[in-house]
């Protein structure tokens, strides 16, 4: 099986890389610079018509969406438990949707946050303002889950982990006050010391050398 991940540096799709590297996988990376618009050229289009990253080549399929491809890379690699063992659909059916939550409810707050031109043609004040509203309340509602664990799972680290530190470390590199959350900094801390995210860290690098 041949994989090539298409991403950008601060990107989530930095979830991604990171879970292809807990997996262990072998994957080729191509970089797409979006403070160039490069994802609106029609040899990216191609790939995504959306425009956006990640998409993940498998073969000669395209997956696209963090929650679909991080499933997959779990349902190919399932000894690297990127999603903790469960004993029901349903349990299963519940990491999926704390994937889904991640990208469809708490990532349009942090593009909110950091992004509020995005949401509006006049004074993006507002919007950003109800970014910060809506993710205090996430954030309370994260910290009081970690209280007492050191994972999303309890004992069990997943990249939920993962996409959880991306989003807080994104939103509070647009101002937003996560260190009001004791919990949260911490979980971010102990996801940046796994010797997974410090290799997706470098691949990263190595192509943000490049844009």
């Amino acid at each position: 099986m041949k994989l090539k991940l298409y991403h950008c540096p601060f990107a989530c799709s930095g979830v991604t890389m990171n879970a292809l590297e807990e997996a262990g996988l072998d994957y080729d990376d191509q970089l797409i610079n979006i403070g160039k618009g490069e994802q609106k050229h029609p040899e990216y289009l191609a790939v995504h018509p959306d425009g956006k990253v990640p998409a993940l080549a498998v073969d000669d399929e395209v997956l696209t969406e963090n929650p679909s491809i991080l499933m997959f890379l779990h349902g190919i690699a399932p000894d690297a438990k990127l999603l903790p063992d469960v004993g029901s659909p349903t349990e299963r059916a519940r990491q999926a949707s704390d994937l889904v939550w991640c990208s469809a409810t708490v990532h349009p707050m942090v593009r909110q946050i950091r992004m509020p031109i995005r949401f509006t043609d006049g004074d993006p004040s507002g919007v950003q303002a109800k970014g910060h509203d809506y993710l205090h309340g996430v954030c309370a509602r994260v910290d009081a889950r970690l209280d007492g664990n050191d994972w999303w799972y309890g004992a069990d680290w997943s990249i939920v982990d993962v996409y959880l530190r991306w989003l807080m470390t994104t939103a509070a590199s647009a101002g937003f006050e996560v260190q009001n959350y004791a919990n949260v900094v911490d979980l971010v801390e102990r996801v940046q010391q796994r010797p997974s995210f410090e290799r997706a860290q470098s691949r990263e690098d190595a192509a943000r050398a490049n844009m």
